[in-house]
């Protein structure tokens, strides 16, 4: 245990702490979220690192700094870096945009000079969410072998067999299904998403989002479907029959969560893997909430997805996604065999990273668990909470209890709502607060605000409203240590609540 995570953490400062690989930042205050959003009063200036699709790590940016160079390319320009010249070509071919695009060993940069009639956040935009990105330790290593120094940081690595101790753990998990890994749980999600629209026939042109499930998964969903329908509620398992009663042969694929971000609601899956069979279209499954520790979802999906950036992981620090093909699967050989032309694979040292600290991941979740069954009980009956969203509410709770292994699943995530004044009650909780979740420590998060911001600056808050999302919603991410450290915490912030 680390009791500096129990202690006020300044702004800006990486989550986990002093980490330079951290995917995570403090973000202690309401206005610290808000500036953030806004991108006001200098917040940047604090913040400089935080999860990488969403914010490049400083040696990203030197990275594609370093070859914009090494091109005589304008400064004034905007740059991108990238894996390969091929996925750089595809984000230009989605996002419609045009920019020059050179490689540069095996990366590419894709540069728009400064007077371009193009968009560039077109293009980042769909960079990010196809996950065809480049991380800090791949950035650190392209870097050093230019002969530019960098501060040394030293880390548990496997430079044995890291790919063998990752798949022989997530086959544990997942039984004999066939395991592709990714360099991202992005990665993987929009492969597995792209490789149905190209494998399928043309009148299936329609994909479904069953349940509010992670932003970027929707976008992906919104942005390159020929149609896309939105169910945001698994608890509207009705509405999607009769969604499919009449345009059930044109669905191509039906995305959903085990369990839901940040609701943690669970879909009824046995019900949806019957509707699969029935109409024909691929369920997608994101597990990564549940793991594959608490949930046995292989009867019920064709695709199941793992970001391993969390929990697998558990240290908040390194990327990594997997694409999991249950052996009972319908999905075509054409279909898993066009997966491959989409993933861009887990390597190097981020590869390394992951191959030794997914040792433990089983324990890791059930700690997470009993963690998660006291804070429940704990919020659940405290007078100064609205609502807890858990695995076991009453909302989906015999849906969950359907592929929850025992009743002791609860999983690492709550979300809760304080009824009370937001801004107080979150600027006197002394717990690591920033994006990201699955880490060794608690990380708390104002999930709705840093994930939705347009949602909730729009009148009324209309899509907020009825999806059941709170705008005060908090994300709690357990973590490994005492539970009583976070009550001890919550409660002092509670205290100012009544004062």
């Amino acid at each position: 245990m680390n009791t500096r995570y129990y202690q006020p953490i300044p702004c800006g400062a990486n989550l986990p702490l002093d980490n330079p690989h951290a995917f995570s930042v403090s973000m202690p205050t309401y206005q610290d979220v808000v500036d953030y959003e806004e991108e006001a009063n200098g917040i940047f200036d604090r913040v400089k690192n935080a999860y990488p699709r969403i914010l490049f790590h400083p040696y990203v940016k030197e990275a594609a700094q370093f070859i914009r160079t090494k091109k005589d390319l304008d400064a004034n320009g905007t740059c991108y870096i990238l894996p390969s010249l091929k996925s750089a070509n595809h984000v230009a071919e989605l996002s419609e945009t045009s920019p020059e695009i050179y490689a540069y060993d095996e990366y590419a940069i894709a540069y728009f000079p400064v007077d371009t009639t193009d968009t560039p956040a077109d293009y980042y935009a769909f960079m990010k969410h196809c996950g065809y990105m480049i991380y800090s330790r791949e950035a650190e290593d392209f870097l050093r072998s230019h002969d530019i120094e960098l501060p040394e940081w030293i880390e548990d690595y496997n430079n044995t067999n890291p790919e063998e101790k990752i798949l022989t753990i997530l086959q544990q998990g997942y039984g004999k299904s066939r395991i592709t890994l990714c360099g991202s749980g992005m990665n993987a999600i929009y492969a597995a998403y792209a490789a149905i629209k190209e494998s399928v026939s043309a009148e299936r042109d329609i994909f479904v989002q069953y349940g509010w499930i992670y932003i970027d998964s929707i976008h992906i969903l919104r942005k390159c479907s020929n149609e896309f329908h939105q169910i945001g509620r698994v608890t509207d398992f009705e509405e999607l029959k009769t969604f499919l009663e009449k345009n059930g042969k044109r669905v191509a694929g039906v995305i959903t969560e085990t369990v839901s971000n940040p609701l943690l609601q669970s879909p009824d899956l046995p019900a949806l893997a019957g509707l699969s069979r029935q109409y024909g279209f691929t369920v997608i499954l994101d597990n990564t909430f549940a793991t594959p520790w608490n949930v046995d979802v292989t009867p019920y999906a064709d695709i199941i997805i793992e970001s391993l950036t969390k929990f697998a992981s558990g240290k908040g620090d390194c990327m990594g996604g997997a694409i999991i093909i249950p052996e009972q699967s319908e999905l075509s050989e054409a279909t898993e065999k066009t997966l491959q032309k989409y993933v861009i694979p887990l390597k190097g040292r981020e590869l390394q990273r992951l191959g030794c600290t997914i040792s433990g991941y089983h324990e890791r979740v059930k700690q997470a668990n009993h963690n998660a069954a006291i804070l429940v009980d704990f919020l659940v009956h405290h007078p100064q909470v609205k609502v807890v969203h858990h695995v076991y509410s009453a909302a989906t709770c015999k849906s969950y209890c359907k592929i929850a292994k025992d009743d002791s699943c609860y999983g690492g995530v709550i979300s809760f709502v304080v009824d009370g004044d937001f801004q107080t009650f979150y600027d006197n909780l002394t717990l690591p607060k920033g994006p990201s979740l699955g880490c060794d420590f608690p990380l708390a998060m104002c999930y709705t605000l840093l994930a939705h911001w347009d949602l909730v600056n729009e009148p009324e808050q209309k899509t907020l409203n009825e999806m059941g999302l709170s705008p005060w919603l908090i994300r709690l991410s357990v973590g490994e240590d005492s539970p009583q450290l976070i009550i001890e915490a919550m409660e002092k912030a509670f205290k100012t609540l009544r004062s």
